[in-house]
């Protein structure tokens, strides 16, 4: 992150400020004192059913021996990424709070990947705005468990209606996905055409293997 790419700092975070802003792409990280809102300059983007996303062999393994939900427990999903060790550890305490206020609002999703006796072992969480998924964070115990989870996002957020997965700041990891690169304006282009779309709603619960159509990726 630049400082060119902060755009707005507020002491507390609002719910209802924080919709509104994530529509126009700008999301929030703790600094000293307060918050940043952050738009980057350059931005990772899926653009459902534009482009192939490509799931390998060793991840589609995994749906052998584990199971994969959706909004099972957002919050434990939650907690879970706030306690890998990484530079910058963002999810503390108060944002752990405002994501659990979005949780009640309906608007926090996730896709949890459960092993024996639904140890939870991986997945993601994000904020689904409009026709836009943004992703905050994802994380795996057991190998390949978060690309599984984003591959079955991929095509359930697209069956459900949403046009694009936001991965925020670009990274080796998300090109390996196929994730691809788009510029900030473009990017603000895109979110105007996606701002009148409403998609149908996340259903809590796990998937039956036919539903994650993970073979329609291979």
């Amino acid at each position: 992150m630049t400082i060119e790419e902060l755009v707005a700092f507020s002491s507390s975070l609002d719910p209802d400020e924080a919709e509104r802003l994530y529509r126009l792409g700008v999301f929030p990280m703790p600094l000293a004192d307060g918050y940043g809102w952050f738009f980057p300059k350059t931005r990772a983007v899926v653009v459902l059913g534009t482009w192939p996303l490509r799931c390998p062999k060793s991840t589609l393994r995994l749906v052998r021996t584990h199971r994969v939900g959706l909004d099972i427990d957002p919050m434990a999903m939650v907690k879970m990424c706030s306690e890998v060790p990484r530079d910058g550890e963002w999810i503390d305490a108060s944002m752990i709070e405002f994501y659990a206020e979005l949780n009640d609002r309906g608007v926090l999703h996730s896709v949890e990947v459960r092993g024996i006796g639904d140890e939870l072992v991986g997945g993601l969480f994000g904020v689904g705005v409009g026709g836009i998924f943004v992703g905050e964070s994802m994380v795996h115990r057991v190998p390949n468990a978060s690309k599984l989870a984003f591959f079955v996002l991929a095509n359930v957020a697209h069956e459900l209606g949403y046009q694009v997965i936001d991965g925020q700041w670009p990274t080796d990891h998300l090109t390996t996905l196929g994730f691809r690169t788009l510029r900030g304006d473009r990017y603000a282009k895109l979110l105007t055409a996606c701002s009148h779309i409403e998609p149908g709603r996340f259903e809590s619960g796990y998937l039956e293997s036919a539903r994650l159509r993970l073979r329609d990726l291979e």
